[in-house]
């Protein structure tokens, strides 16, 4: 395979991870928790995840990229709602910190670098037949 597809296919793959991640968090955007009572101590809410794209060692002839998840650094916000089984005394709960807004977005950008990645494919692939048949 050529160092084009592997490419390709790596970006495709990177845009998979990212589009799967978006739709995840949120998909559990609203699914609050109980606030934690220590720094050391977690919230109970949904924990939302951020996706890092490395690019591979281009020295060991590795082209493309690899993806890791990793949590997100401020995981929850503070709300009010009084009525959550998760409420403290003062009525607050932790809530994932999701701006639906950026994770929509995130959605088309790992749409559009998907169908670019199968563009690059394509015209890779073309580019070999013409040159196979012109050695025909």
């Amino acid at each position: 395979m050529s160092s084009i597809f592997s490419s390709a296919i790596s970006g495709m793959n990177a845009a998979a991870t990212r589009f799967s991640n978006a739709v995840t968090n949120i998909v559990n955007a609203s699914s609050t928790g109980r606030l934690p009572n220590s720094s050391e101590e977690k919230a109970t809410s949904y924990q939302p995840t951020d996706v890092i794209t490395l690019s591979n060692d281009v020295g060991d002839h590795h082209l493309g990229v690899t993806t890791t998840t990793v949590l997100r650094d401020h995981p929850y916000v503070v709300a009010r709602d009084e009525t959550s089984p998760h409420a403290n005394a003062d009525g607050l709960i932790a809530a994932p910190n999701v701006d639906i807004t950026k994770e929509i977005v995130d959605t088309m950008m790992a749409e559009l670098a998907y169908k670019a990645n199968a563009k690059v494919i394509a015209a890779e692939k073309r580019n070999e037949e013409t040159l196979l048949n012109t050695m025909v």
